[in-house]
């Protein structure tokens, strides 16, 4: 299945194109780099694609270097794809022509869809288009690019389209090969389906040409599929975004567009084995068995042999969204499997998983939940992750031990904002709610921004399983008014496991004002967009204050809904200092409020 065309983004790194070099004592092999990015829903498929053909690769001889979902961000690729023999990539296809411009952008078409950074969910990614594959990008002589599951690159738009006629996809097609095939490739296939060839152990042991490579049929129950060459209404054509190479396609009937080559077609696996940069020794397949150097759960709390004795991190998997996972962070000597095993503190395994890792530093994760898929019951549990490459060489056992603690769930407010100051009955209060699921000492206090309490809202007593409740009328412990701004809901619990606390943010106040520059000069521009808490009956007026200059109003204009803007031109005199912002209006209840918002002037 095609990966679908989601949302763009684009984020510009500078790479090396620095090759890596081969050692004289060790046969050359070729190197082959597999990339994964996310693709919402699909990445789980492509992941288990991409690691079917790394092991191939591997099994075929080849040095393999894995660059997978949730760590292929932009400096992952380029610490590991510069001078490679193979690239495959699986991900997120745009292309050109598509329709979400009207114009070739190829800052951000055909290229790969990314993680916009490490650790980034599925349908976070960031487009690298054939413009940074050429700023950054230098292939090995005769390389081949593998383009699997993408939209457009071999000629189909995306699922739901009409299939294009073959000028459409030929462009297409011409489009997503040049920007490979300009920093070293000499040949790429796009394929729509996982093909029945085994291309890693054809390229290691034939000497056939990329045409006939690409023109082997699927067999047996795929036969006919665009799992293979079809042979239906196939075309050729000369490239016109790169001089010499050609364009083969290979429509299916039913289907449409999936399976295409550009380059030189007359290109040999053999040509390609010429020009080897790799090493075993470079993915891995060394005699020594792969290490873990570090191991660190949550906030970086010491695990690992001789680590230093100290209280292990606490994770609260409720589901309410806070802390409910723990993260791992590991360093490996080099690129390897990592097994994991969680026991709880009986030493019975409640879970096991298994994790990729490239060499160095990377991240996983646990849900807190069992092989069943509950969450485990609260307890420390201790996470052994052991090393395992390709051969199935094992490291030491590293281990880590964390807590779960689950008895506070914190629901969410009421309201973001209140505003309770004008004494009408517009927003004037805010409702905080918590369930405690266990017996457990609950305390519950409202905290400024500082960490200074400002309202008790339950002293530490006592509590049975039960949903408590909280309204804050924005009043102190001493029955004033609390200034405007946000504040923390804070619940703490503690049980015969231990103590934690959990918080939510709320703001009380008549406006909240995000300024463009925290640190606006004399005579710059400032914008304010202004969210009200309360639904206004006219407009906003902001009083600006410059240090030695007279006070001035100016108008905010309502954009929908509570939301407002106004772009403040300084005046250039005056002195630096603070610059004094008064936000004013009316409610539509007939109160009026204000709200003060300072910052230093330049």
């Amino acid at each position: 299945m095609v990966a679908l065309l989601c949302a763009l983004a684009v984020q510009l790194t500078p790479g090396s194109l620095a090759a890596r070099p081969v050692r004289a004592d060790t046969p050359a092999v070729p190197k082959a780099v597999f990339i994964v990015g996310p693709t919402g829903s699909l990445t789980a498929s492509d992941l288990i694609d991409a690691e079917k053909m790394a092991e191939q690769a591997e099994a075929a001889g080849m040095e393999v270097h894995r660059v997978f979902f949730p760590h292929a961000t932009w400096d992952n690729v380029l610490a590991n794809i510069q001078n490679a023999n193979l690239v495959v990539y699986m991900g997120h296809g745009y292309g050109w022509p598509s329709a979400y411009t009207n114009t070739l952008t190829e800052s951000r078409q055909d290229g790969m869809g990314l993680n916009t950074f490490d650790g980034s969910g599925t349908n976070q990614y960031t487009y690298y288009g054939a413009t940074k594959l050429k700023e950054s990008i230098q292939l090995a002589p005769n390389a081949i690019v593998y383009l699997n599951h993408l939209c457009y690159s071999a000629g189909n738009g995306e699922p739901g389209m009409a299939i294009p006629d073959v000028d459409l996809a030929r462009e297409r097609v011409d489009n997503f090969a040049s920007g490979w095939l300009s920093i070293g490739a000499r040949a790429v296939f796009a394929f729509g389906w996982w093909q029945h060839l085994n291309y890693p152990q054809a390229l290691m042991t034939s000497d056939e040409t990329m045409d006939q490579l690409f023109m082997t049929p699927a067999g047996g129950a795929s036969a006919g599929s665009p799992a293979g060459f079809t042979g239906w209404n196939e075309a050729r054509f000369d490239s016109e975004r790169t001089p010499g190479a050609t364009i083969h396609l290979d429509p299916h009937k039913k289907y449409g567009y999936y399976r295409a080559v550009t380059g030189d077609l007359g290109m040999t696996a053999a040509d390609f084995r010429s020009t080897a940069t790799g090493s075993l020794n470079g993915s891995g397949n060394s005699n020594d068995p792969p290490e873990i150097t570090s191991l660190t759960a949550g906030d970086g709390s010491p695990g690992g042999p001789g680590a230093a004795a100290g209280q292990p991190v606490s994770f609260h998997p409720n589901g309410d969204g806070i802390d409910d996972t723990l993260v791992l962070s590991h360093t490996v000597t080099r690129a390897a499997y990592l097994d994991a095993t969680v026991a709880d503190s009986n030493g019975h395994t409640v879970r096991t998983y298994s994790v990729w890792s490239a060499q160095g530093t990377t991240t996983s994760e646990w849900n807190g939940k069992s092989d069943a898929g509950a969450i485990v019951p609260d307890g420390l549990y201790t996470l052994t992750y052991v090393p395992r490459d390709s051969t199935g060489a094992t490291g030491t056992p590293v281990s880590v031990q964390a807590l779960v603690l689950t008895a506070i769930k914190l629901g969410k407010p009421s309201s973001l904002a209140f505003y309770a100051r004008d004494g009408d009955s517009l927003s004037k209060s805010v409702k905080l709610a918590v369930s405690v699921s266990e017996p457990a000492e609950v305390s519950w206090q409202i905290v400024d921004q500082a960490g200074d309490v400002v309202r008790t809202a339950r002293p530490a007593s006592q509590a049975s399983p039960a949903k408590l409740t909280f309204t804050w009328d924005g009043r102190t412990d001493s029955g004033g008014w609390a200034p405007d701004g946000w504040y923390d809901s804070v619940v703490t619990a503690t049980t015969s496991l231990g103590t934690y606390s959990q918080s939510r943010e709320v703001y009380a106040g008549a406006f909240r004002a995000t300024p463009s520059i925290d640190s606006p000069a004399r005579g710059s521009s400032l914008t304010l967009t202004i969210t009200s808490t309360e639904t206004m009956s006219g407009s906003l007026i902001v009083h600006v204050s410059q240090p030695g200059l007279t006070t001035w109003d100016a108008t905010a204009t309502h954009v929908g809904g509570n939301k407002y803007r106004v772009t403040l031109a300084l005046e250039s005199g005056g002195d630096a200092g603070t610059l004094g912002l008064v936000i004013a209006g009316t409610d539509k209840g007939g109160g009026i409020q204000s709200s003060t918002l300072d910052l230093p002037l330049r």
